[in-house]
Order: C-alpha cells, then sequence, then structure tokens
C-alpha cells in the first residue's frame, strides 16, 4: 500500500485530490495536511484519505510527499513535513520558482525530488503539467508520479530544470492571458456598440469555441487562422493590426519574459 501526504489543499491541491480519489486504484492511501481543512471540505468523508492541520497528527510515514503549498510559505511548511518523511520518500512539488537544490537544502542534501508545473485547467483534467526529475529518485515513483499528474491533464517531461522558469511563463500563468483576452475583447464589442451582456458572450464562447476546434483539428493554428481570413476581408484587416511590428506577438514577447523572470526571482 502506497502512502501519498499532500501538503496545501487549496484550489489546486483539491482539483489533483479529486482527481486522484476518482481515477486511481485502492492501493494508494492519502493524508491531507493543510492548517485551513476542515469537516465541510469537499471531499471529506471519502474512503483512503485523512484530513488533519497540520503534519503534527498521526500520520503514516509517506512514500511521497506533494508540495502543494505557496512558493512564499515553503520554508515554514516544509520542517514538519519533514518530520514525518523518512529518508526514502519522494518530493513531488507544484512550487512555481522554487528550485531541487533549493528543496534538498531545506530537506536533506540527497532527498529525491521531483519538480512540476501544473495550471489550474488542471482543475477540470484539462491542464499541462511540466516534470523534472531530480536525480535519486526511483523510476516506479517517477512513474506514479506521471500516473499521478496525468489525472489532471496531459504531462511533458523536461530534460533540463532550467526550462522549467520557461514553462512556468508560457503554461502555467498562460490560463490568465486567455481570461484576459476574453476580457479585452469584451471591452473591445463594448467599445464597437454592442451591449454589455451581448459582448460577454460573443467574447467567451468565440474563445471556446476556438480553443475546441484548435484541439479537435489536425491542422496547425497557423494554417486554421488562414482558413478563416479571407484577402481583404474584415479578419485581414483585424489581423494587419496584431499582426503589425509592434503588435500581439511583441507584446506577448515581453509578457513572457516577464514571468519567466519572476519566476527566477522566486527561486533565489
Amino acid at each position: 500500500m502506497t502512502h501519498i501526504l499532500l501538503a496545501g489543499c487549496g484550489k489546486m491541491g483539491t482539483a489533483m485530490l479529486t482527481g486522484w480519489l476518482n481515477n486511481l486504484n485502492d492501493d494508494i492511501t492519502f493524508s491531507v495536511v493543510d492548517p485551513a481543512i476542515d469537516a465541510t471540505h469537499p471531499l471529506a468523508g471519502r474512503p483512503n484519505v485523512t484530513f488533519a492541520k497540520s503534519a503534527d497528527a498521526d500520520l503514516p510515514s509517506p512514500d511521497m510527499v506533494v508540495l502543494a503549498v505557496k512558493p512564499q510559505m515553503m520554508a515554514e511548511a516544509l520542517p514538519p513535513l519533514v518530520k514525518v518523511s523518512r529518508k526514502d520518500t519522494v518530493w513531488l512539488s507544484i512550487a512555481a520558482g522554487i528550485s531541487v537544490k533549493w528543496l534538498q537544502d531545506a530537506i536533506a542534501e540527497n532527498a529525491p525530488i521531483i519538480r512540476t508545473m501544473p495550471n489550474t485547467p488542471a482543475a477540470i483534467g484539462r491542464g499541462v503539467t511540466a516534470m523534472f526529475t531530480g536525480e535519486g529518485v526511483p523510476g516506479e515513483m517517477s512513474d506514479m508520479a506521471k500516473s499521478l499528474l496525468a489525472v489532471t491533464g496531459q504531462v511533458v517531461i523536461l530534460d533540463d530544470e532550467k526550462d522549467m522558469d520557461a514553462v512556468t511563463a508560457v503554461s502555467g500563468s498562460g490560463p490568465a492571458y486567455v481570461f484576459y483576452l476574453k476580457e479585452a475583447l469584451e471591452g473591445a464589442a463594448i467599445n464597437a456598440g454592442l451591449k454589455p451582456e451581448l459582448a460577454a458572450i460573443l467574447a467567451e464562447q468565440t474563445i471556446i469555441g476556438a480553443a475546441a476546434l484548435m484541439d479537435e483539428s489536425n491542422e496547425s493554428a497557423s494554417q486554421l487562422r488562414v482558413n478563416v481570413t479571407s484577402p481583404g476581408g474584415t479578419t485581414q484587416a483585424a489581423l494587419d493590426v496584431l499582426m503589425a511590428e509592434d503588435g500581439l506577438l511583441r507584446l506577448m514577447k515581453k509578457t513572457v519574459l516577464a514571468a519567466r523572470e519572476r519566476s527566477r526571482e522566486l527561486g533565489n
């Protein structure tokens, strides 16, 4: 029987735990440690899971600890978790900017660490998670981590931990960019004369529909764009603005670099 301790059960932690309880086999049990947890949690009462407000509770020693606490809370959260762990406990972190070395300095010099970066669509099983496996992680535990992460969506494997900052900037923060795109398109629709209620529906459903088409189509995003663009038409007029030298690509490059640099700062 494998025992997993989930440290932190906010939105992401709850999304992951829900997927695990609904999709994984009965050979895995879970402990959840979160000071804000109480009996009203939607997963309270589910079999194979125990909730505790602190790691000082009488918890089984975990085979794996999943760190789902915020990066700025990591230093405070780790010491009690280390006390209940074993030397061979594998640590899986979803904290942005926290490196393998940082975690080993806080846990143990040769602690086996798996560093990951999921994103919020994981809550509906449509996320994408990047995974980097540090030295000393047994193959079977790496496979288990990938199975855990796959419950929430696609998993991509990184060969170089240095890529994690850019991954964080693209997919980790990326959903916020899309949400803001909806807000911006809605605002532009209102500016063009549409009523707010209609603008909100058109903006949201256009983004949802376009994303679904891209997901189901065998054609690239570039080709899909070409397909909907008639030379000299309305879409071409709009794309002339978006694809100008100072248009969306330049802004998105600046956006991603800003997020990447912040991820690096968090790691220091």
